[in-house]
């Protein structure tokens, strides 16, 4: 409770929602085109594949007014899930270019801590790597269990989360650590809190506009939650 009180105090700062615009701004343009194409493109693959012949079953089952309207509402939602998680992971890319102001601003103000060696680009991009083939590798299992019964779409909302919580955990940690503690951090799961905090976020995420405004946010709290429970610091 005292990190999020501490992380709240600085998100609604005059400085850290500046920083929280860039995000929502360039997400909702993203959203606005890939709304507009993604609706469009599916209404039209629904339209061409049940207009096939005038004569055939399909045509005369597209015909139903009713059918039209569940389509429409099926090409609305099914876009809409694409829009809102895209816009998300879009928005953490380019909080992603923030994060080091964010974790320098609050270590200059609360934290104090000198970085002896920091984090190599490369390490980075190499963690990424990695976090990427294992969530290709778990999208595959999703998909070929989805022939299985009583299982639906719903299982890529749970891999989706893996791929979130560990770009946004090597985002921060890779600001607020140095090489030595990232290695040894990296080399473990996750603890509890970065856990339940990033499985709240993600939830947040999902509700349209306000996982996009409040990726700095993510990031505060991450970085008070970095400096508090790994290198044991008080603000």
């Amino acid at each position: 409770m005292q990190i999020l009180k501490l992380s709240l105090q600085d998100f609604f700062s005059l400085k850290f929602l500046k920083f929280s615009l860039i995000p929502l701004a360039c997400s909702l343009l993203f959203m606005s085109i890939l709304g507009i194409f993604g609706f469009s493109f599916l209404t039209n693959y629904f339209h061409s594949l049940f207009s096939v012949s005038e004569d055939s079953f399909w045509a005369w089952f597209y015909a139903f007014h009713v059918v039209q309207v569940l389509l429409t509402v099926i090409s609305f939602l099914f876009s809409g899930f694409i829009v809102v998680f895209a816009s998300v992971f879009l928005a953490l890319f380019i909080t992603s270019f923030l994060t080091p102001f964010i974790v320098k601003e609050i270590n200059r103000k609360y934290y104090h801590y000198s970085l002896e060696e920091e984090v190599g680009s490369l390490r980075v991009f190499f963690e990424i790597f990695k976090i990427f083939i294992k969530f290709g590798f778990f999208f595959i299992l999703c998909t070929l269990a989805l022939f299985l019964p009583f299982v639906n779409l719903f299982i890529y909302y749970f891999v989706f989360y893996y791929l979130f919580h560990k770009l946004l955990i090597l985002d921060v940690t890779s600001s607020v650590l140095d090489q030595q503690n990232f290695k040894s951090f990296n080399a473990k799961f996750s603890p509890f809190e970065f856990k339940f905090s990033t499985l709240c976020f993600y939830v947040l995420s999902s509700v349209p506009f306000l996982g996009l405004f409040f990726q700095v946010f993510f990031v505060i709290f991450l970085t008070h939650l970095s400096y508090q429970k790994i290198l044991k610091l008080k603000a």
